[in-house]
């Protein structure tokens, strides 16, 4: 039955967020827009595995609410090739990374500072939606056992910033710090990016691991460079990769696709860190 596939509550979920955002007026994106990116990404999702899913209208709904765009062909090439490495950047018959989390890491590194991650779309006050978007979040998290997860990454990311960046920056406040876990953004970001269960352990343990490995790489990367909005999302990129052992069996073919995948992520990380920002990627 539909009601029983995960991808198609999660797609149920992600457009009632866009139709929040679109009455809220803060939504960047025109409605026919949207659904034309929709449209396109069943089409090429269609044209590499000739079949119909619910997975390209996911994808394309986290680049909608995570991407923001000054040019109107980039989502059309980030949904390409963010489909694309999902049919074929594979590790154990796999792939590796969360197609939405490499949209933005790919808008980064080729559209920058024409496309950023933005994380205001679907508002800071909206306590109603926010408590909305945790209960549909958690009935899937249970379905796929993935609720361990953001609750891992949240506790190590609460302990080692107040542990590093407290100790090392003295205008470091708890407040302001603890802020962004009010964010809608934030909470579409844990609960549907952080816990994509196909890039993701299924025990619980490799899952506290996993959580605690996304957090360390994000206070890392804070540390050795500065809070930034596209720091999330580096540390979920690299942290997908660097934990690809952890649960999966590799042979030794594998293994040196392993290491040449995990370098160039290593280098997709520096090179965006060095990035100059600008306001909206602050």
């Amino acid at each position: 039955m539909i009601l029983k596939n995960i991808q198609f509550q999660q797609f149920i979920n992600l457009a009632l967020l866009t139709i929040y955002a679109y009455y809220n007026n803060t939504l960047q994106s025109p409605i026919y827009f949207i659904v034309l990116l929709l449209a396109y990404a069943l089409a090429i999702d269609y044209f590499l595995q000739k079949r119909l899913n619910y997975s390209a209208l996911v994808t394309t709904f986290g680049i909608v609410l995570m991407v923001g765009y000054l040019a109107w062909y980039i989502p059309f090439i980030l949904i390409t090739l963010s489909l694309l490495q999902k049919r074929y950047l594979h590790l154990a018959n796999s792939h590796i990374f969360n197609p939405s989390n490499f949209a933005i890491i790919t808008a980064l590194i080729l559209f920058y500072p024409k496309a950023l991650p933005i994380i205001g779309q679907l508002g800071y006050q909206g306590y109603f939606i926010l408590i909305a978007v945790l209960i549909m979040a958690s009935a899937i998290l249970f379905r796929v056992n993935r609720f361990i997860i953001p609750i891992a990454f949240i506790s190590f990311y609460i302990l080692l910033e107040y542990l590093i960046a407290r100790a090392n920056n003295p205008y470091w406040e708890l407040s302001h710090f603890l802020q962004q876990f009010f964010t809608t953004s934030f909470i579409v970001y844990i609960f549907f990016m952080l816990t994509d269960p196909k890039t993701t352990p299924n025990s619980i343990i490799l899952q506290t691991l996993f959580g605690a490995c996304v957090a360390l790489f994000l206070v890392l990367i804070e540390y050795f460079t500065s809070p930034r909005v596209w720091n999330l999302f580096l540390a979920l990129f690299i942290a997908s990769i660097f934990f690809v052992p952890f649960y999966k069996k590799l042979d030794k073919k594998e293994w040196i696709k392993y290491a040449i995948y995990l370098s160039l992520s290593v280098a997709a990380i520096i090179y965006i860190s060095f990035k100059k920002p600008i306001y909206f990627s602050m």
